[in-house]
């Protein structure tokens, strides 16, 4: 009797053993989850755009645009981008990748090229397919949380 519970109790040991190399191996393969730096998110300790980068579809205001990078994987980028009021004209220009867009400050107002117009608060969330060509306008201290799908 006393073997029995000693064989019970030794292949219990050995199954604990096998699943906790089983979980360490498969935990090493597994990458982790990536929090987001609140302090970029707040607009904290983001780095200048040259102002440069964007004067050929400039249509209006000045451009003075902050960046940072929260993550960068294969197939995804997450930034928080801000911009001083300015407006830009895509028709040249055409955005070459899906974005997912949260206004975090400010007001965006996106015109499609026949003149339709959306308008975008704090808290509201788009997408924008890959091709847009109508203008982009950021109103206020513009701030917004992006997510890029790469090329």
């Amino acid at each position: 009797m006393q073997m029995k519970w000693y064989l019970k109790f030794l292949q219990g040991m050995l199954f604990l053993y096998f699943c906790l190399v089983f979980a360490s191996s498969n935990a090493a393969d597994s990458p982790a989850p990536v929090r987001l730096d609140p302090d970029k998110i707040a607009g904290l300790g983001l780095t200048s755009v040259p102002s440069d980068a964007y004067i050929d579809i400039l249509v209006a205001g000045e451009l003075n645009m902050n960046v940072a990078t929260l993550f960068d994987g294969t197939e995804l980028r997450v930034s928080i981008f801000e911009s001083t009021p300015a407006k830009t004209d895509h028709r040249t220009r055409p955005t070459d990748v899906d974005e997912f867009v949260t206004v975090l400050s400010g007001k965006l107002i996106l015109t499609e090229a026949d003149g339709v117009a959306h308008e975008f608060l704090p808290g509201d969330s788009l997408v924008l397919p890959i091709g847009f060509t109508g203008t982009w306008e950021m109103q206020g201290n513009y701030r917004e949380l992006v997510v890029l799908m790469k090329k």
